[in-house]
């Protein structure tokens, strides 16, 4: 695990450890978490971020959990949502919700990997096919 004084982060990697590899990293004043190199998670003062899609939307709002407000004093989102405190005592919650932001996080990996179509030349080009 990376060199990590803050406690709170510490306990946390603990906690979702059995998903893999924990890794914080210090980032903007907090902490981005990563899942054998997949990044995940955030925590920002003290509280849990997962990360969260289309798929995961209407799970996490049925929790009520509020997206990560980006503290720079404009209004701004990310795909982040806060972990329930309690959830911290409740390491099965925890890990299952923990479970779907890494999926998030392979999805969002795999879309960006995905291959571009090529554009096929036509006449129109200017040039011959």
């Amino acid at each position: 695990m990376a060199s990590v004084d803050n406690e709170f982060v510490l306990m946390v990697a603990e906690l979702l450890a059995p998903l893999g590899v924990i890794r914080p990293k210090r980032m903007f004043g907090g902490f981005g978490l990563y899942c054998d190199g997949m990044f995940f998670a955030i925590i920002y003062d003290d509280v849990v971020y997962l990360k969260g899609d289309a798929q995961t939307k209407d799970r996490f709002d049925a929790m009520g959990m509020a997206p990560f407000a980006v503290p720079s004093g404009r209004p701004m989102t990310l795909s982040y949502f806060e972990v329930p405190g309690d959830w911290l005592d409740d390491e099965d919650q925890l890990l299952e919700f923990a479970q779907m932001a890494l999926g998030v996080a392979h999805r969002a990996q795999a879309a960006k990997n995905k291959p571009k179509k090529a554009k096929r030349k036509t006449a129109f080009d200017g040039e011959t096919p």
